[in-house]
């Protein structure tokens, strides 16, 4: 699966229950407004199904990761791994 980075998102208010509905057990939420989402879809295909590109849901940056590193608490390296593991 790919994995997707959601943030700098303006109205995290309204985008948090559409990331629960549209990716049920495929996202992790970072910070307040910032998640991780597991899809096999593109960057543009993830903004449409959070209706970012219309601007109905506020603006986010949304981009796949191609690797990582940091510091970070040790769930979200677990999801990271398990995630970027699991097919479709």
């Amino acid at each position: 699966m790919s994995i997707f980075v959601v943030f700098r998102v303006t109205k995290p208010e309204i985008l948090a229950p559409i990331v629960e509905a549209e990716f049920p057990g495929n996202f992790l939420k970072v910070d307040e407004d910032e998640w991780l989402i597991s899809a096999q879809l593109t960057a543009q295909e993830v903004s449409e199904r959070l209706k970012i590109p219309g601007g109905e849901n506020g603006s986010a940056i949304i981009f796949k990761m191609s690797n990582y590193f940091g510091r970070a608490p040790s769930d979200v390296w677990d999801w990271i791994k398990t995630k970027s593991e699991e097919d479709n």
